[in-house]
C-alpha cells in the first residue's frame, strides 16, 4: 500500500495553526507575531513571500528596523527561513517550526507515513520479500 507524498506548500492554514503560532510567540515582542502572521497568510504555506522588508513594513505599519529585528528573531527561532537571496534582498518563507505544526492533525497525533516502499514479485530473481 502506498500513500501520495505531500509537498510542503500543500499544507493548509487553519485556525488551530494560528492559535499555535500565537501561543508559540507569546514571549516575543508583538511585532514578531504580526510579521509571522503575515508570512503565514500572504501565500500558501511553504511558498516564498516575494515582498521586500520595506513592503512588509508598510503593510503591517511597522518601522523597517522593527520589521528587520522581528525577521531576524523569527529566523533564529525557526519560525522563518531564508528561501533565497537576490542581490542584497533576502526572501523568506515560513520555517520548520510552522511546517511541523501545520502537518499535525487537529487531535495532536502524528500523521501516518506519506510514502511506503513495496517490491514487485519476481523482479529480483524470484526472491520473496
Amino acid at each position: 500500500m502506498t500513500f501520495p507524498a505531500t509537498r510542503p506548500s500543500e499544507q493548509s492554514f487553519s485556525q488551530e495553526l494560528m492559535h499555535e503560532l500565537l501561543l508559540g510567540t507569546a514571549d516575543a515582542p508583538g511585532a514578531d507575531f504580526r510579521v509571522l502572521s503575515y508570512y503565514a497568510t500572504v501565500v500558501p504555506l511553504g511558498e516564498t513571500v516575494r515582498k521586500t522588508a520595506k513592503e512588509i513594513s508598510q503593510a503591517l505599519r511597522l518601522s523597517p528596523p522593527n520589521t528587520g529585528r522581528s525577521v531576524r528573531r523569527l529566523v533564529e527561532d525557526g519560525w522563518l527561513e531564508v528561501s533565497y537571496r537576490m542581490g542584497r534582498v533576502t526572501f523568506y518563507r515560513v520555517g520548520p517550526r510552522v511546517m511541523t505544526l501545520a502537518s499535525r492533525p487537529a487531535d495532536g497525533r502524528t500523521r501516518p507515513a506519506v510514502a511506503s516502499v513495496s517490491f514487485l514479485p519476481g523482479v529480483y530473481g524470484g526472491e520473496d520479500r
